[in-house]
């Protein structure tokens, strides 16, 4: 009796550990074992590890679940409340200064803030795509009819910017370090002698300065210097407009845009837009000027190695609100500008 008694428990203590095991390895369908759950295993977004800048080419991630949508919404609006606080602590007033360079979609009710060396030609391209004329040049007259915010709107213009439901309100900006070093790359030949528009730029201000020279190169210490200059003299509307803070171009707290969308994630941002507001007939992997004045394996950030830490100061002050407002890191070597100014 006693050894059959022995025999039936370790029985029973096999099949107890048996259904354990089964259970721990989650056999039983959910509904038939509702405390035990699965586990389930997340494709995370494919991200190639490039920076995206307007001189280099964008890449598209692939995903294939909510999660990557889930972060990307959490990330814009992360951006959305940190903007709103920043103004408020700043104390910034609301006007808004210029809408030159706002672009609108009827269609859509899709308004975008896309200023100068911010990815802006792509921008435009997927506007005009939008509005139906996407076969014309970017910066044509003709362009700007089509998706300017004050042609598209005229007297409307105002009552969409103050309005929170009338349209989808999108600025798209850019690390302010970063943008000074693309339009030097571009528009002053990245050190190389320079002609026309912009060399007459650089001898109007050596005169102003007294600075008598026919060197027709410009090196980027003396880039910053000149954009300082001009700016602390004149205003810091009087700059050019590729130069100009982005924070007087688009008025982040003069208008309560829905989403801030930055140039180093901007495929993921506008794919995550795309499928929001369900535009259609764009590639949002496509992007203009591409393949202009590369530097490759040459980061933005060491074109300010050698920049005295009294101009990256002054710098620093002009573009103070652009770094601010956006969340924008100083790099390591400004710590103590900061602290400073």
């Amino acid at each position: 009796m006693i050894r059959r008694r022995a025999r039936l428990f370790n029985l029973g203590l096999g099949c107890l550990l048996a259904l354990l095991l089964l259970l721990q390895n989650g056999f039983f369908d959910s509904n038939l074992v509702p405390l035990v759950k699965k586990r389930v295993k997340y494709i995370l977004p494919m991200m190639a590890n490039v920076t995206e800048t307007e001189d280099y080419d964008l890449v598209t991630p692939a995903y294939t679940v909510d999660v990557y949508e889930d972060s990307e919404a959490r990330r814009l609006s992360e951006r959305k409340e940190f903007k709103e606080r920043m103004c408020q602590r700043l104390n910034v007033g609301g006007y808004i200064k210029t809408k030159e360079y706002m672009y609108y979609s009827k269609s859509y009710k899709l308004l975008v803030c896309a200023p100068p060396k911010t990815g802006c030609s792509s921008i435009k391209r997927h506007m005009l795509k939008l509005a139906g004329v996407g076969k014309l040049k970017v910066h044509s007259t003709r362009a700007r009819k089509a998706i300017a915010a004050s042609q598209v709107l005229g007297k409307s213009v105002k009552k969409v910017l103050k309005s929170s439901t009338l349209s989808t309100l999108v600025a798209v900006v850019r690390h302010p370090l970063e943008r000074l070093v693309s339009g030097y790359r571009e528009k002053f030949k990245n050190g190389a002698p320079i002609s026309g528009m912009w060399g007459n730029f650089v001898r109007k201000y050596r005169k102003s300065r007294g600075i008598y020279s026919a060197n027709r190169t410009l090196n980027f210490h003396e880039f910053l210097e000149m954009i300082a200059y001009k700016m602390e003299t004149k205003g810091r509307n009087s700059i050019d407009r590729h130069f100009r803070p982005t924070t007087l171009l688009c008025s982040p707290c003069g208008i309560k845009y829905d989403y801030i969308l930055h140039t180093d994630t901007l495929t993921q941002d506008l794919q995550y837009l795309v499928g929001k507001l369900n535009l259609t007939g764009i590639s949002v992997s496509a992007r203009m000027n591409s393949k202009a004045n590369k530097t490759r394996g040459i980061t933005y950030e060491s074109y300010y190695n050698d920049i005295p830490v009294s101009l990256m100061g002054r710098i620093y002050t002009l573009f103070k609100e652009d770094f601010l407002i956006n969340n924008f890191k100083v790099l390591p070597s400004m710590q103590s500008v900061t602290d400073a100014y």
